[in-house]
């Protein structure tokens, strides 16, 4: 995760980089599942109560009330298979990226869209955590330009107080995720370290 290169800009390296977190970004998908096993809990009921309803409806209008209810219902678990399928891929194509220069959002499913912010353009920066979002330890930073149209949005980040940290110690230069380099003291001798051992 740390020291990676990217290929955009010479220098720039990549000090934390994260997807939005699993279950607080699937929070639709997640209505939709319970929203999928009632209906397939109740199917064969829904069923039912269309074929009684048919008997007292075909003495006044001729309608195929069980095959309609029935195209119906596959219809909308079809729509609701394909709609989670769709959150599951479009969360896997989300990455946050903080690099050493600026912040970089990468997303899109069909049409990849890249937005950055370099850390000299940044104004403010603004946290949100919901009930559900504290729960699962997830977080929205929207971070402001100095211009209009220039906020960056990262949905559901991991620790969004710890990203932000990240955020804050970069922009007044402090080199986050990369280890400190050592100032290589030159070996001694063994003729050396035994002078200095028993030279007294």
């Amino acid at each position: 995760m740390f020291n990676r290169k990217t290929n955009s800009n010479p220098g720039e390296r990549v000090v934390f980089q994260t997807r939005p977190r699993f279950l607080a970004s699937l929070k639709s998908t997640i209505l939709k599942l319970i929203i999928l096993l009632v209906i397939l809990y109740f199917f064969r009921s829904i069923m039912a109560l269309a074929f009684t309803l048919q008997e007292y409806v075909v003495q006044m209008v001729q309608i195929p009330l069980i095959q309609a209810t029935f195209y119906i219902l596959v219809l909308i678990i079809a729509l609701l298979i394909l709609s989670m399928f769709l959150d599951l891929v479009s969360w896997r194509r989300k990455e946050y990226q903080l690099t050493n220069q600026r912040v970089i959002v990468k997303s899109g499913l069909i049409r990849r869209k890249k937005s950055y912010i370099h850390y000299s353009k940044i104004q403010d920066i603004d946290v949100y955590q919901g009930v559900v979002d504290r729960i699962f330890s997830a977080g929205d930073i929207e971070i402001y330009g100095g211009h209009e149209h220039t906020n960056i949005l990262l949905e559901n980040v991991p620790n969004p107080r710890e990203v932000e940290d990240i955020i804050d110690r970069v922009m007044v230069g402090e080199e986050v995720g990369f280890k400190p380099q050592r100032s290589k003291t030159p070996k001694k001798s063994i003729i050396e370290d035994y002078d200095q051992k028993f030279k007294r």
